[in-house]
């Protein structure tokens, strides 16, 4: 009598890294990924969620690189948020005192 081995032949796949190619199991976990999104310098995403305390801008504001956007407050911590580039402030989207979750768009700009 002999034994069968009920597992599942892995299933290789081809995986590129710069110039090499490697011969892998890719895990389901590894599929199923978010996949990456380049960061959008015109649109300012909360980076933790807290809760939005001063907002020191206005939509239609002419602002320069570094000037202070908001004050984002989280586990007592009050996190400034300041402009990455210099240009225009297109929309304002949070409200002082509203609770934001992380990647939540708080302002667009031009």
């Amino acid at each position: 009598m002999t034994k069968e081995n009920t597992k599942e032949k892995p299933n290789y796949e081809e995986f590129h890294i710069e110039n090499s190619v490697y011969l892998t199991e890719v895990p389901a976990s590894y599929r199923n990924r978010k996949p990456f999104k380049p960061i959008n310098i015109n649109e300012i995403e909360a980076l933790i969620p807290g809760t939005i305390l001063e907002i020191n801008i206005e939509e239609g504001q002419q602002v320069e690189e570094g000037e202070r956007l908001l004050i984002l407050e989280a586990m007592k911590m009050r996190n400034l948020i300041v402009s990455p580039k210099a240009g225009t402030i297109k929309s304002i989207l949070v409200q002082p005192g509203e609770i934001v979750s992380k990647g939540k768009l708080l302002i667009l700009m031009d």
